[in-house]
């Protein structure tokens, strides 16, 4: 019998079970939930997982709502579920880990003698690259920050990048960055995946409470893409027209105080448009903060009078490059 983890992938059953990586200072092992539903039919495995970063819940409320709805008489395939990779930050709220200070999303493809983010990074590949053939990797804007609802695909030419792009614009979404940034690059877990020659989707929404509407696009956007590589019963959406973007750029804060967003996810913004200002706690606006580019896609902000310090990540803004095809 087929396991991953502890989990079996037992034909026309759902199952549950743990990965084991590491232990903690008391000895006490860091086992990570796993669901698996396995059709009756065979098909592909589609991977999805949540909590890279620890305060990105929504995701991992999803992947189990998702998993609790399937009816796996109606499933071709397997579907594997991880609500929550990166245990340690989601235990700590917390976008890095509180045990070695690192952000797994930038550590892969990790290291079996390193610290923990680099031991869980090396063995979670190791996981996707024996039994994935597709990923789809949910984030959103943490409890700091809310972005829109978009796909994030790697450009590089291959052929795992084509099936990714194809995937992705039949998830629900109009708007797909593909990206060919360095700074998104290097050692997130979509670079290589990529590199493993396997087709992966990251799906970004929300940010903050997680809303109703955010944990729909979640769902939709899983079953969309179930649908499209058929694997149960229905038609992906393909959206009349796509707005391409690529190249961002990352807004940081040079003062600290109260951050006041001056505009909304999905907005389009020009040069020299006010993203925000920086007020202190006298109520005096310190700084503001103006995008540099025309035709910006508003892709991440921050939360409405968020405290920033200086040198924060707090927008970001990506041109649209193109009016994509179907």
């Amino acid at each position: 019998m087929k396991r991953i983890g502890t989990a079996e992938m037992v034909p026309g059953k759902k199952t549950k079970g743990y990965i084991q990586v590491g232990t903690d200072t008391d000895g006490s092992p860091f086992n990570i939930p796993i669901i698996v539903a396995t059709g009756k039919k065979e098909g592909p495995v589609c991977w999805a997982h949540g909590c890279i970063h620890g305060e990105e819940y929504g995701g991992a409320a999803s992947i189990i709502r998702l998993y609790q709805g399937l009816d796996v008489d109606q499933l071709e395939g397997v579907f594997v579920g991880v609500p929550v990779i990166n245990l340690p930050s989601f235990k700590a709220r917390s976008r890095i880990s509180p045990l070695d200070g690192e952000n797994l999303n930038r550590v892969f493809p990790g290291d079996p003698k390193g610290t923990y983010s680099h031991r869980l990074a090396f063995e979670v590949l190791h996981l996707m690259e024996a039994h994935a053939d597709y990923v789809i990797d949910l984030h959103s804007g943490g409890i700091g920050a809310e972005v829109p609802f978009y796909m994030i695909v790697k450009e590089d030419g291959t052929e795992a990048s084509e099936k990714s792009l194809w995937l992705a614009k039949r998830m629900g979404s109009d708007v797909v960055w593909r990206s060919d940034d360095v700074m998104i690059a290097g050692g997130t877990i979509t670079e290589h995946t990529m590199n493993k020659g396997i087709p992966t989707v990251t799906v970004e929404c929300g940010g903050g409470i997680v809303t109703e509407e955010h944990e729909h696009l979640f769902i939709q956007s899983m079953l969309n893409a179930m649908k499209a590589l058929e694997m149960i019963p229905g038609e992906a959406p393909v959206q009349e027209k796509y707005t391409i973007i690529n190249r961002a750029e990352f807004i940081f804060t040079g003062n600290g105080g109260l951050f006041i967003p001056a505009c909304q996810v999905g907005d389009i913004v020009n040069e020299g448009d006010l993203i925000g200002s920086v007020m202190n706690l006298y109520g005096d606006v310190i700084e503001e903060l103006r995008c540099s580019k025309d035709n910006a896609y508003i892709a991440a902000i921050g939360q409405r009078y968020w405290p920033t310090q200086p040198g924060q990540l707090i927008a970001e803004v990506i041109p649209v490059v193109a009016g994509g095809s179907k």
